[in-house]
Order: C-alpha cells, then sequence, then structure tokens
C-alpha cells in the first residue's frame, strides 16, 4: 500500500512539475516513451507513459513499456525510493535489488526527468561531500564542470590558458595555477584532457597531479584514454596511496553542459560510491563496468567504435544512393526509422547535409585518435573490428585534405 501510494505522489508531482517547472517541461517534450515501475512479484506497479509533452498514469502491475524497474520487494522498492542519499538507487542495482528491462535509453531518459523534478530541490552539500578538482576545460570539461559546481560541489578549476576558468572563479570555484595546486584542494580530480600524452604529462609533471594529490585522493579520469595506459595509471597511482577510477563518458559538448553523459566507471568499489556521486552531477546515468578500471576504457571504445561504424554504414549507402540516383533523403528516412538512439539521428541529418564544419562536437583529429585505439584494443583482444581500418585510412584521407578540424564524420565523404 505505501509503495502504490508512493507511486502515486510521483505521478502527481511530474504532473504539477510540468506545469511549473520549465528544465522538466523541455526535457518532457524531447521523447515519447513508458516505463512500467513494478516488483518482481506484481504485487504492485504504476505504468507512466509520456507523449508530446503530457504525462499518462496508471496502476498497472501486467502491462507492456519500453522499459520496466523492476523492485525486489516492496520493503526495498520503498526504503530505496524514498532514501535521501543520492546513490541509494546506484547501490540497489549493484546489490541487484532493482533490473531495468527493456529499452536503456528510455530509462536513461527517464532519469534525466526525475534530475529535473529534483533541480528545484538541491540543497547545500554537507562536510562531508569531496571537494573537487576539475583540471581541462575544453569543449567537454566546461559543460562537466558547471554541472559538477551546479550540483553544490566545492569546486577547484585549472586550466592551461586559465581565462577559461574566469566563469567558474565568478561563481565561487578556487583557481589553481598548476595541477598540483589544484589536486592538493581536493578530495577527487576530475581530468578531461585530449589523449593519453597529455593525461599521462599532467600526472607526472613536476608540478602535475601526483605531487599534489593526497594518500587516499582518487583522480577520475573522463578522457578517452588507451586501456594500456589506464593499467598504468592505477599502478602509479596505487604506489602513490592515491586511487585511479576511470570514468569515460559517452556524449558530445552538448550533452555534457546539459548534464546527460553517460558515464562508464570502472575501479576500487570503496571509490566508485564517491566518484559516482561528482558524475550524477553531469551525467544521465553512470554505469559501472567493473574493478579495474581499463574495463571502462574497453567498453568506451567499443560504445565509440559502434557509433563510428554506423557512420561508415550510412556513407556506404548514401554513396549507393549517389550513385544510382537514389536521392539521399530516402536513406535518411530509413535510418531515422531504424535506429531509436537520437545521436544517430543526429549523424543521419549531418551526413546526410554533408554539413561537417559546423556544430562540430568531436573534431577529426580526436576521431582518428579514437579508432587507432579501438583497432589496437581490437588487435590485442578478438581482431574483429573489421571496419577500424577502412574507417582509418578514410580519416587520414580526409585529414590530408585539410579536414582535421571537421566534425569526425567527415570521414564518410572520402
Amino acid at each position: 500500500m505505501k509503495l502504490s501510494l508512493l507511486l502515486l505522489g510521483l505521478s502527481i508531482k511530474m504532473k504539477m512539475a510540468n506545469k511549473n517547472n520549465d528544465l522538466f517541461r523541455q526535457r518532457l517534450k524531447t521523447r515519447t516513451g513508458s516505463i512500467l515501475i513494478r516488483t518482481a512479484d506484481r504485487s504492485v506497479g504504476r505504468l507512466f507513459t509520456f507523449s508530446k509533452g503530457h504525462i499518462f498514469t496508471k496502476a498497472e502491475r501486467f502491462g507492456d513499456a519500453d522499459v520496466q524497474m523492476v523492485w525486489k520487494d516492496v520493503n526495498v522498492a520503498f526504503k530505496t525510493m524514498t532514501s535521501s542519499d543520492p546513490q541509494a538507487l546506484f547501490r540497489a542495482m549493484d546489490n541487484g535489488d532493482v533490473n531495468m528491462v527493456g529499452d536503456l535509453s528510455v530509462a536513461q531518459w527517464f532519469s534525466l526527468l526525475i534530475k529535473a523534478l529534483k533541480a528545484g530541490e538541491t540543497k547545500a552539500r554537507d562536510e562531508k561531500s569531496p571537494r573537487v578538482a576539475m583540471i581541462g576545460l575544453g569543449k567537454m570539461g566546461k559543460g562537466i564542470a558547471a554541472n559538477i559546481q551546479a550540483a553544490g560541489f566545492e569546486l577547484v578549476v585549472y586550466n592551461r590558458t586559465s581565462n577559461k576558468a574566469i566563469p567558474f572563479v565568478e561563481k565561487g570555484a578556487i583557481l589553481a595555477k598548476t595541477p598540483s595546486e589544484a589536486a592538493s584542494l581536493a578530495n577527487i580530480v576530475v581530468t578531461s584532457l585530449m589523449d593519453d600524452e597529455s593525461v599521462r604529462n599532467i600526472v607526472n609533471a613536476k608540478d602535475g597531479i601526483l605531487a599534489g594529490l593526497a594518500k587516499g585522493g582518487i583522480h577520475l579520469c573522463a578522457t578517452t584514454i588507451s586501456p594500456e595506459l589506464s593499467r598504468e595509471l592505477e599502478e602509479i597511482h596505487r604506489k602513490h596511496g592515491s586511487h585511479f577510477v576511470m570514468g569515460a563518458v559517452v556524449g558530445r559538448p552538448d550533452a555534457a553542459e546539459s548534464g546527460e553523459l553517460l558515464t562508464l566507471m570502472a575501479g576500487e568499489k570503496e571509490c566508485i560510491d564517491q566518484c559516482r556521486e561528482v558524475s550524477s552531477a553531469y551525467s544521465a546515468a553512470t554505469l559501472v563496468i567493473g574493478n579495474d578500471p581499463w574495463l571502462a576504457n574497453y567498453a568506451k571504445l567499443s560504445v565509440n567504435y559502434f557509433a563510428v561504424s554506423n557512420m561508415e554504414l550510412m556513407g556506404q549507402l548514401y554513396a549507393m544512393g549517389d550513385a544510382t540516383g537514389i536521392g539521399r533523403a530516402f536513406y535518411k528516412q530509413i535510418f531515422e526509422s531504424s535506429y531509436s538512439n537520437p545521436i544517430l539521428k543526429f549523424y543521419a541529418q549531418k551526413i546526410m547535409d554533408r554539413e561537417y564544419q559546423e556544430n562540430v562536437g568531436f573534431e577529426l583529429s580526436g576521431g582518428l585518435k579514437d579508432v587507432k585505439l579501438m583497432l589496437k584494443a581490437s588487435n590485442a583482444t578478438s581482431c574483429s573490428l573489421d571496419y577500424a581500418p577502412i574507417i582509418i585510412s578514410k580519416m587520414e584521407q580526409a585529414i590530408e585534405s585539410g579536414n582535421e578540424h571537421c566534425d569526425w564524420s567527415v570521414f564518410t565523404n572520402i
């Protein structure tokens, strides 16, 4: 009975938010979907359906939905959903107390709605909350830092060109002169940089992270780096007495800005909760991959390989259409109806229009680095990523043609 009332209260709260919460209303309009929240024994359940900015909800235990949130039992569900601990749901998922069944993109979107619902309820963090240092305020880093600061964490910022830190300092952040100083002032250091070399250097430099990070401190890496460097950094931090957690992010700069990234996290279990508290500020969801940091690198590379392989497929089919006289709009329609992921629809439009110089979220030079990492990872494991050499060849040709700073999908034009 108490869980039924709680779910009813959630539906009422959502409908009220749709009237007076701009962020909630804005996110509600972005897609159509349904989620059934129920217990494993189907004793309690409620269906939430979202369509064209409207919310429809009813008591339901056996209906179909795009995704189902299945709780172990009533007591666990009620205790978790009423907990003031922001990590309660994640712990329940880790413990197997709740399972997500169905379209996980809908589950991720639903979590964004809940995040928007609670946006106006943010309270000052207690003394136990970690102080966070953000190193790297580029296209991704500035969005990550903005959400960390907006979530109420004490923030320290460092960027090689300090003028990028001014907006954060004006809102109360501490500006560090060196990575070492930034690390010395924080419990968790988040790095959002370019590649293996930049991360390795900022950790090991005379005035780098290790020179300032206290024993027991955590380095949370959001940069796409190689699994080999991840292993190396884990060992370096272990010898130093600190901890390394890999927190690779999936998404473009606009997703970082709006707090809609997907974080793939791996590391020591006791460090995960602290890091996930931080990543929840800039991510719609944080998926824990395992205890070994390098697992998150393989996970990120495989996700990116899925994206870039689909770009290659789109390019191949658009080329056939151009050669045979089939209009590009036909293929765009096929892609949009085939893929539910909004990012693939985004690239379907971008590749169709050959629009590679505007709205550049990820440059070709960075994309080439990532695909080379994908191929290296494949060669060391499954040897199965057959598209990678083709994509690398096309990317190199595109760079030779002067497209280095275009969107990374420009290689499909070769």
